[in-house]
């Protein structure tokens, strides 16, 4: 697997965060809480565009979640479409694919202060959105 799938994956979260939660109308500021991410999330299919293309994640309201994206093969070594699990843990949002990020669980924390949003990866990766 390509070293930047993984960072390809973790802005891919951000902007999916950054287009729920500025759908949601919520307005309150700081931290999401938990139920806010999982009311955001279960249910859902999150188109997301990234640079090697389109990623749609579907979040099933069971803690699964699937995705099927040719444009990934590039950076997956051919695999097309995977699936995982996902979760809340406090008030973060957690995922681990079955095989792209190798496997590893990743968790973002989003925060929130006006209209801009704040993300953290547990890897270390922070970006912000509008």
């Amino acid at each position: 697997m390509r070293k930047g799938v993984g960072a390809a994956l973790a802005m891919a979260m951000a902007t999916a965060m950054t287009s729920v939660v500025a759908s949601s109308g919520t307005a309150t500021a700081g931290e999401l809480t938990g139920a806010e991410l999982h009311a955001l999330l279960a249910g859902r299919t999150i188109h997301i565009s990234v640079p090697f293309g389109s990623l749609p994640i579907r979040y099933n309201p069971g803690g699964t979640m699937a995705a099927k994206s040719k444009a990934m093969a590039v950076y997956s070594g051919g695999i097309t479409e995977d699936h995982g699990t996902w979760r809340i843990a406090g008030n973060k949002f957690c995922q681990r694919w079955k095989t792209w990020q190798a496997g590893r669980e990743q968790c973002f924390s989003v925060s929130r202060s006006g209209s801009t949003l704040r993300w953290a990866s547990n890897d270390g990766m922070t970006g912000t959105a509008h």
